[in-house]
């Protein structure tokens, strides 16, 4: 999983640095719906590398070796296990890290859903869930399976009846077009990467054009006189800017974007299929040409040899006692054979043979093809009474052709 994470955050970047870069151009000429649509290339790159990812994973499986340790030692093994690899002192971290961003955005849903429930219910034209709150929070939407509305205690003095009306047709489009699940979907994102600061501030972007497109798509068939009614009421929306904001929720007068906000109602773009389709294709073609490599060391992962094996040292307590067992390890080999990385899949019994095993496999040598091979596996036999200790042995497992049957 972190491998793939890493793997990812170099294009993931790219990606969202030419959206960034390209945002104050891209809304101009193509509108702020097209915009809005086109961000959709970063889940859609994320789908695509999983997949390939996966897909190259599940396509050749590295075969298990194994080998076996008959000798007992003579003397105690004094080499402690090498320092952790990054590998597995990464995976802690980012998990702590995800926890944290589920767990703010856990409370932000339970914080806002206690603000609105807190709140009384009003009856508004067209419109059922509304909730009118005590103080100026809202106006916002949030919901899962429903839509629910919180309008600000002034909402019907602030607001004169057309206003009121784009504002509840605003929230209302924000939840038609779905704006609040693919919302969950880019905080998923950016719970997953929050390692990366580019997705942070891509994220902002992102809620930025939402808005931006949401506007548009309220005032797309819009009168002058309602266009300049939308305007004030955007401006009164923003001089009563909320106590708190919840990622969970579409505030309506959003301060960061207002200048925007106002100056495109003056003009209008229509939404574009062959862009968004265009850019799809370019995420999904760039994406499968990056993996390109990734699959290319999958398919020479059967061309390693072994050069060097160094045979694991029997523990004597264990060769004492008649104790025998296994361990089964996992490992890198970098571009030059050299084995990195080493990690006890399984062993039994368990912490008897492990540091004998990985002492020994640290040390061993393959072939240098030039390309470093990811997870290998081996497992050691630590065996007292063996037959044919000179034979390696290869794994076979019963198929399921039913050709065969």
């Amino acid at each position: 999983m972190i491998n793939t994470l890493l793997e990812a955050t170099l294009p993931l970047s790219v990606l969202l640095v030419v959206l960034l870069l390209a945002q104050h151009t891209l809304m101009s000429r193509l509108g702020a719906v097209n915009l809005y649509a086109l961000w959709l290339a970063v889940p859609m790159f994320l789908l695509v590398k999983l997949t390939a990812a996966v897909v190259s994973n599940s396509g050749y499986q590295n075969p298990v070796y194994y080998f076996t340790v008959s000798l007992p030692a003579l003397t105690v093994p004094e080499q402690l296990n090498s320092w952790l690899q990054a590998s597995s002192w990464l995976a802690p971290i980012w998990l702590a890290g995800v926890l944290v961003c589920l767990t703010m955005l856990g409370l932000s849903y339970l914080l806002s859903r206690a603000q609105f429930y807190r709140a009384s219910p009003v009856i508004t034209k067209g419109f059922s869930g509304s909730r009118q709150a005590d103080d100026q929070n809202g106006p916002w939407i949030t919901g899962f399976r429903t839509p629910k509305v919180l309008l600000p205690n002034d909402f019907f003095s602030r607001f004169d009846a057309t206003q009121q009306q784009l504002i509840l047709k605003h929230e209302l489009t924000h939840w038609r077009r779905g704006d609040l699940h693919l919302n969950y979907l880019a905080l998923a994102i950016v719970s997953v990467f929050w390692f990366n600061p580019l997705v942070w501030l891509a994220y902002r972007y992102y809620r930025q054009a939402q808005e931006l497109a949401c506007d548009a798509e309220v005032t797309r068939n819009a009168g002058k006189v309602e266009k300049i009614a939308y305007g004030y009421a955007l401006l009164s929306s923003t001089q009563q800017s909320p106590r708190t904001w919840w990622p969970l929720t579409h505030h309506y007068g959003d301060f960061n974007t207002m200048k925007q906000r106002i100056t495109q109602l003056q003009r209008q773009h229509g939404f574009s299929k062959t862009i968004l389709l265009s850019t799809m294709a370019l995420v999904v073609i760039g994406t499968l040409l990056l993996q390109q490599p990734v699959l290319a060391e999958g398919a020479k992962s059967a061309q390693l040899a072994s050069v060097t094996r160094i045979e694991p040292r029997y523990p004597i307590q264990a060769a004492q006692q008649g104790i025998s067992g296994y361990v089964r390890l996992t490992f890198d080999v970098d571009a030059q054979g050299k084995v990195s990385h080493v990690r006890v899949v399984k062993s039994s019994p368990e912490q008897v043979f492990d540091k004998e095993a990985v002492r020994a496999l640290e040390q061993w040598q393959y072939t240098a093809t030039g390309v470093a091979h990811k997870d290998q596996q081996v497992q050691l036999n630590f065996e007292l009474d063996l037959i044919e200790s000179d034979i390696e042995q290869l794994k076979v497992t019963p198929t399921t052709d039913k050709s065969t049957s």
